[in-house]
């Protein structure tokens, strides 16, 4: 004899409301999938920072699609991209806003700071100076012209500009605040972890709010002036694709030594953003 389901003493149409509950995550993810399709939907993860410092390609890390053999680097984006990022059990919906001074970027910035209800956090990413170049003539003109001829000289205007750049995203949080519609994190990502993978503590130095930079200390007015416990703020490593740096003939090599540790500082980044 047949024993009995005790589920099946509830009629089925009954039971649609549990199914949903249990399958809640997954559905939730697929929805958050087709609002990125759609390019739909309130940002709840928003990802900044100036040109060619990786934005992309770490979307594209976190989000798997480097791990496809036809992936190739791409160029620098002008367009806010939309991703829908799982962590943990939910999935978010991230847009990376175009780091050059477009109307893009400014209206990508208005609509998810200031206009948008469901904003949890901002990623900031940064890099250490070691941003690229990617036009061959700008690269010759800085090299030639500037006399910007070495690794550290372009590193130093880099880290210059970084500064500017994050004075004016500071401010855009502020704003955010004024009106109410503030981010409840901000995670600095200190990403091309793979150039200074030995020197990863003085790099946790200049970006970190407890320590005493250039950096530091407009990451701490904003704190300041937001209250430290309404924007919980933390820094991590990250390396979204290894890649030596070249600048006038001069070389850094990749030194993060494998796919361990790349995947090691993807999961302190996941752990760091899923206990904000």
């Amino acid at each position: 004899m047949a024993i009995e389901k005790w589920s099946d003493i509830i009629p089925s149409v009954a039971r649609v409301p549990f199914s949903l509950y249990k399958h809640r995550h997954l559905i939730q993810k697929w929805w958050k999938r087709t609002q990125a399709y759609l390019n739909t939907g309130n940002t709840n993860i928003v990802v900044l920072g100036r040109p060619n410092v990786g934005k992309s390609v770490m979307a594209a890390y976190l989000y798997g699609e480097t791990r496809n053999l036809a992936w190739d680097l791409p160029e620098t984006s002008t367009d806010v991209e939309v991703k829908a990022l799982t962590l943990e059990k939910w999935t978010k919906l991230v847009r990376v806003i175009p780091g050059q001074k477009i109307p893009t970027r400014d209206k990508g910035l208005e609509e998810a700071l200031n206009t948008h209800n469901d904003l949890e956090g901002v990623i900031y990413l940064v890099d250490y100076g070691f941003t690229d170049e990617k036009e061959p003539f700008v690269k010759q003109g800085m090299i030639k012209e500037d006399r910007i001829d070495s690794i550290e000289k372009v590193r130093i205007q880099n880290l210059e500009k970084e500064l500017k750049d994050f004075e004016y995203v500071c401010e855009q949080i502020r704003r955010s605040f004024s009106i109410g519609k503030s981010p409840k994190w901000l995670l600095i990502v200190a990403n091309k972890a793979d150039l200074f993978f030995d020197k990863l503590d003085e790099v946790q130095d200049y970006y970190h709010p407890k320590r005493d930079s250039k950096f530091s200390h407009i990451l701490n007015e904003l704190l300041s002036d937001v209250g430290r416990q309404n924007l919980k703020c933390e820094v991590v490593p990250l390396c979204s694709y290894e890649r030596s740096f070249e600048w006038n003939g001069e070389v850094i090599e990749t030194k993060i030594s494998g796919e361990t540790n790349r995947r090691n500082l993807a999961k302190h980044f996941f752990k760091t953003i899923s206990n904000f």
